[in-house]
């Protein structure tokens, strides 16, 4: 009788080390998903800092910026002007009439010219 009851209290034994150790397992992959999830994020923001600075970088020898803000300027300064106003306010109805992917081609080519980033994220709305 006290042999199966040894026996019996071994079986329980490793029973419950087998669940300690599934817990255990369980919580060191939890752990390691979020550490790599960490890692993920981590790296992607120092990609996207790294795609700016580079940007600005670039943009030192590039007139393209200070073309894009000549370009951007015409229409802001135009419709301080009253007799120009009809001519922006036409422009932009037209503009509205283009493809989307057109529009978007813009934003994007101003958000790469500049390096930034949020410009992008407003578009996504």
């Amino acid at each position: 009788m006290i042999s199966i009851l040894t026996q019996v209290a071994s079986l329980a034994t490793t029973w419950f080390e087998g669940q300690q150790k599934k817990t255990e397992a369980k919580a060191l992959a939890e752990v390691a998903l979020k550490e790599a999830e960490a890692e993920v994020f981590k790296r992607k923001a120092t990609s996207e800092s790294d795609w700016d600075l580079l940007a600005q970088r670039n943009a030192e020898n590039s007139w393209k910026d200070e073309y894009l803000l000549i370009v951007f300027s015409i229409p802001f300064l135009m419709a301080f002007i009253e007799p120009l106003q009809p001519y922006v306010q036409a422009g932009f109805e037209i503009l509205d009439k283009t493809p989307e992917w057109y529009r978007y081609s813009l934003g994007v080519m101003v958000a790469a010219s500049f390096g930034v980033r949020s410009y992008l994220k407003l578009w996504k709305k």
